[in-house]
């Protein structure tokens, strides 16, 4: 991801001298282009010679914190200091302007950085609910895991509330909704979630018909298989959201709608084992024995899973007579 690709485009004034403005701005280029090629490591040295020159640099900040951010773990690790790191920096960004002002690679970091937080909190939630049941000083663990879904939805709100600028801006928009529904899914918030992936799938449609345009338009053989690529990934990624909402939708027992999404997927890419298995068990449910035996089959031909495993159990009992 390129969060910071536009940041270097920004022009501040600035009372350093011009010798130092030219460093400044040497620092500021090389930066952007050892980000945009992933050498995370020299990205950050030459932001810290950038900021040793003039610490306040909006540009060089933000990237920062996006650097920092895409070298921290997992919200489930033990280790946040980078997070941290990189949450306190894109927040001093941020409070830099008003959130109309910034520039949408400046929204966007600072949105998934506070969304990281609030998951972070939401494993440790978990993870004290599930001592608490193997300790005597229960309650305390309880009250506990009840600060940590607290600070949980605190951070996932703001997320989403800076989410919100990117979406009532109409920028990065597959990206922002994207996010979004992961928020409210979260936050378990039913509606919003079905209301934030239905957006993310009318934009990612539109995405994608720029790609085709561009791949039919271009004569340029090194573009084309570019825009070919980034197709790949965008129709990746909706599968992965059609599968997100499909399950969601099972697992609320609404079915028909969670069919339509599983139709689309396997309509977009047949080879996905698990979807036949999917199908199968929403398709059980709505009394349609025989095609849903077809879609165990699919999926006991094509899967990797042992025997042991739980969905090939209950496929095999399914074609059973």
């Amino acid at each position: 991801m390129r969060y910071a690709a536009l940041l270097l485009l920004l022009c501040g004034c600035t009372s350093l001298p011009k010798e130092e403005q030219q460093l400044l701005a040497s620092h500021q280029r090389n930066a952007k282009y050892y980000w945009e090629g992933g050498s995370l490591d020299q990205a950050m040295d030459q932001i810290e010679r950038g900021l040793a020159i003039d610490p306040d640099d909006y540009q060089l900040l933000a990237l920062r914190g996006t650097v920092l951010l895409k070298q921290s773990g997992s919200a489930l690790a033990n280790d946040h200091e980078l997070l941290d790191e990189a949450t306190r920096t894109l927040a001093s960004v941020y409070e830099m302007r008003s959130p109309f002002r910034h520039e949408p690679y400046v929204l966007l970091p600072y949105a998934l950085a506070l969304q990281k937080q609030g998951r972070r909190h939401l494993g440790e939630e978990l993870r004290l609910r599930g001592e608490s049941s193997r300790r005597s000083d229960a309650a305390d663990l309880l009250a506990a895991a009840e600060q940590q879904r607290s600070a949980a939805r605190e951070q996932l709100q703001r997320a989403d509330a800076v989410l919100d600028v990117l979406v009532e801006r109409g920028e990065l928009l597959r990206l922002a909704w994207n996010h979004k529904l992961q928020v409210a899914r979260d936050l378990g918030d039913d509606t919003a979630f079905v209301g934030a992936a239905n957006a993310y799938l009318d934009q990612a449609a539109k995405d994608q018909a720029v790609a085709r345009r561009e791949i039919e338009r271009t004569l340029v053989p090194a573009y084309e298989a570019e825009q070919v690529q980034q197709l790949r990934a965008l129709q990746a990624e909706e599968l992965e959201i059609r599968a997100l909402l499909a399950d969601h939708h099972f697992t609320r027992r609404q079915f028909e709608p969670a069919l339509a999404q599983l139709n689309r997927v396997l309509e977009l890419a047949p080879q996905r084992s698990v979807d036949y298995y999917n199908r199968g068990r929403v398709l059980m449910e709505l009394q349609r024995h025989e095609e849903a035996k077809a879609d165990f089959r699919k999926f006991l031909a094509t899967s990797n899973l042992p025997p042991t495993s739980d969905k090939v159990t209950l496929a095999m009992k399914a074609l059973q007579p």
